[in-house]
């Protein structure tokens, strides 16, 4: 099997992808950005701009053989190589930030889950439409039969995305068939997912649903009620399964599986960015408590 590597530089589309430091109350908080399985940063939608916005330092991961850009179809893929290079990244953060969250989309937030049941290190986790199964109305009846020929052998297919592309707005939607016919790729990810790599998701998806508990990090799903490739099942067991004492769930009647671009992407921009933003306000007073109730008292200086 081949291994990938990780990489940490970051993609440039639309200028708003490179690692930038910001001063303000946040400036000491790191957020990475997990894009879809062979997608890019074009998914978050303006999350990115808005979390800079407020003081964070926005840092978008490009994973070898995750990440569109850096995808081989014909390399099989290994979920933990992916899940190895998002937690080296947090563990060099650590090193420079008080603080450190993670906000992924789709097969990111899977990814991102998988981090957290395996790092301590992270303060808040932001899931958005989160996959735990492919279990959406659009998911074809003959998708479990995929998996029975990947395992036979027969590996050299991809997944090709069709309507409605995750994406309710009609719009936007004629939008995103364009772009994915001329350039492979768009705001809702690639063309095509290719059968090695969509074998490997499935096997992180399985190890996620064994892990939940292990999860303790903050959590805010933000789900639509109408998603046509991971049910709101999924969020309901993501819930019912971690072990976080901050959980919260966002229910969208408005959108499809691309909730970042689709009709309700400001709703989850603004969740998004005041979940962290109360996640770090919160680890902040704790961590001032702690060092007032661990303070010598002042001694008595009456005489």
């Amino acid at each position: 099997m081949d291994s990938p590597s990780s990489i940490d530089n970051t993609e440039t589309f639309a200028g708003l992808l490179t690692e930038e430091r910001h001063g303000g109350p946040h400036k000491e908080h790191a957020v990475l950005l997990l894009h879809g399985l062979c997608g890019s940063q074009l998914e978050l939608g303006s999350i990115p701009k808005q979390l800079k916005k407020v003081g964070c330092t926005v840092i978008p991961m490009v994973i070898d053989n995750y990440s569109a850009s850096l995808t081989n179809s014909q390399v099989t893929p290994n979920w933990e190589d992916w899940c190895a290079a998002v937690e080296s990244k947090v563990a060099r953060l650590r090193e420079e930030f008080k603080t450190v969250s993670i906000c992924g989309l789709s097969m990111g937030a899977t990814l991102a889950l998988a981090v957290a049941s395996r790092s301590s290190e992270l303060l808040s986790v932001v899931l958005l439409s989160p996959v735990l199964q492919y279990d959406g109305w659009s998911v074809p009846w003959y998708q479990n039969l995929l998996r029975v020929f990947y395992d036979m052998g027969i590996r050299n297919w991809s997944y090709k995305e069709s309507e409605p592309y995750g994406i309710k707005n009609f719009d936007m939607r004629r939008r995103v068939a364009s772009a994915l016919e001329k350039d492979g790729v768009a705001a809702v990810g690639a063309a095509s997912i290719p059968a090695r790599h969509l074998r490997a998701a499935q096997r992180m998806m399985a190890y996620v649903r064994e892990s939940l508990p292990l999860v303790r990090a903050n959590i805010l799903i933000i789900h639509s009620i109408d998603d046509e490739t991971a049910s709101p099942k999924n969020a309901e067991l993501i819930l019912q399964g971690i072990s976080s004492e901050v959980r919260k769930v966002i229910w969208l009647g408005d959108c499809y599986h691309i909730i970042t671009v689709d009709n309700e992407r400001e709703i989850v921009t603004n969740e998004t960015v005041m979940f962290i933003k109360r996640g770090i306000d919160l680890h902040g007073n704790e961590l001032s408590r702690k060092y007032l109730a661990h303070s010598s008292p002042l001694k008595d200086r009456r005489q």
